[in-house]
Parts: C-alpha cells; structure tokens; sequence
C-alpha cells in the first residue's frame, strides 16, 4: 500500500488552514494497533526547545493539557485516515484547547505524516510556515503528540500562550492590581476602590449579551465615567482606560469582573466593568 505523506499548519487562530507541499511516497506495513510513541513525543521536544535556543527564545513548557489535546486530535486523524487540522465533526483547535480547560490567547497547530520522528521536524522546519509557529516568541507551552501507525508516525504539535487559569476572586484580584500598577508607573496615588457587587452582575450580562456596553454603568447614580472592555489577559488595560488611569482619581473607582463564554468567545474571555466617581 502507498501512502501520501504531507504536513500542514495552522499559524494564528481564525486563520486559513495552509497546506505546504512537502510530499514524500513510502510502503507501509499494517501493525496491530495504534501506539502513542512517549519516547518520540520527549525527542521532538527537545528538537523544537533546541531549535528556540538557536534563535535565542525561551524554551516551551510542556503542557499536559495541551498533550492531550494534541493526542486526541491525533488519534481522530488516524480513525478518519485523514491528514487535517479539523476531522469531521470535530472542534476548532480553539475549542478543543478550551475542552482541556487551557485559557489562550493566542495558538496553533502543526500536523506531519512521515516515517520517524527526526524526517518529521526536518519537515517542519524547511516549512516556512511550520518553522514560524515553532519559533513565535508568543508562545510560552507546547503539547506534543506522536503516534504510531503502521510504520509511520502522525505528528501534532499544540502550541499556545497560556493564561493563568484564575479563580473568581482571583481574576477580580488580578484585575484591580494591572489597575494599581499602571497608576502607581504613572507616580499618581492610588485610588480607593469602592466595592460594588452591580458591576459583576452588568459584566456577565455582557457576556450573555455578547455585547462590549457600558452605558448601564455610566446611567449608575454618580458614576463619572464608565468602561467596558473584553480581554484573554488581565493584565492588558484598553487604551480608554489607560487614559483615564492617568489622571488622578479622587473619589474612587468600582470594578466588575466576569469570565464566560459568549457566541463571539464560545472558548470564554474577560469582560470587565470599571466606573469612577
């Protein structure tokens, strides 16, 4: 039997899915089963982290999670006999990480047939396309899935920029202190936040909504000014409310946190709430 080896990548989410043309022709012979190869997952690691080092990036963290988000999808790619990035039926790579309970930001995927695991990375890396996503400084993990097939090996690599996975109150912890340390940059006092239960409640509303809204904030009795924002990091202010921060504030501020899932963020994201007086 003949089989079509060829390896395709997926750089940023909502992207194109690209298929590069690197196709090499080889005999296969059936073996009984399919059998997950831990012992190349560990060489292709090594071989992506060295391939950073050369570049001068920080080494990706392996991430359980991610394996077996990598090893799942490579495991459907078998059952389908097909070489793609979303068998039928299956999730985005977004959603299949969300599956796993990963917050990303940012992620991608490279998926290789070939006959070891060495012949699989060389690919990879005289793929511009592949070589990019090993080699973005955006990412900070990386879930390696290798399993065997006959007598080749179905590769996956996950890659992400994962998010600390917060709590409630810690999420609502880390947002009023990305607030405090951009004040405190700008050398202004910082403000007294004022506790204000509503904002929660009008931050996952939003979400519900699936609508960025501030104006039920702002109708608030003496509330100022009003900003609502969605973001993947909490440590990243909207350019409105920086602004605002770089003022002083000498009557307080009240902030609303929410992490949910919405139609446009069906993987879940921030919204947040935050209103002076």
């Amino acid at each position: 039997m003949l089989r079509l080896i060829q390896i395709r990548a997926a750089r940023l989410r909502n992207s194109a899915f690209v298929c590069v043309g690197v196709f090499v022709l080889l005999s296969a012979l059936v073996l009984a089963q399919d059998e997950v190869d831990a012992a190349g997952e560990h060489q292709l690691l090594l071989l992506v982290n060295q391939e950073r080092a050369q570049q001068g990036l920080a080494s990706l963290t392996l991430d359980a999670r991610l394996t077996q988000a990598a090893r799942k999808h490579t495991q459907r790619m078998i059952d389908a006999d097909s070489l793609v990035h979303q068998v039928p039926g299956e999730a985005p790579l977004l959603l299949r990480l969300a599956d796993e309970n990963i917050r990303t930001d940012h992620d991608a995927e490279n998926i290789v047939l070939n006959s070891t695991v060495a012949l699989a990375h060389e690919a990879v890396m005289h793929s511009p396309l592949h070589r990019a996503n090993v080699l973005n400084a955006a990412f900070n993990a990386v879930g390696v899935a290798v399993i065997r097939e006959d007598e080749l090996v179905y590769v996956t690599e996950d890659f992400a920029h994962v998010l600390p996975d917060y709590t409630e109150s810690e999420a609502d912890a880390a947002a009023q202190q990305a607030i405090t340390d951009f004040v405190r940059s700008r050398n202004l006092p910082i403000p007294q936040r004022r506790t204000r239960a509503q904002l929660t409640h009008l931050a996952c509303d939003m979400a519900a909504s699936d609508k960025i809204d501030a104006g039920k904030a702002r109708d608030i009795p003496g509330v100022t000014a009003a900003i609502a924002w969605t973001t993947a990091d909490l440590q990243l202010l909207p350019a409105g409310l920086r602004e605002v921060l770089s003022q002083p504030i000498n009557s307080g501020y009240s902030l609303g946190v929410c992490f949910a899932p919405s139609k446009s963020n069906p993987a879940g994201i921030y919204w947040l709430v935050f209103v002076t007086y």
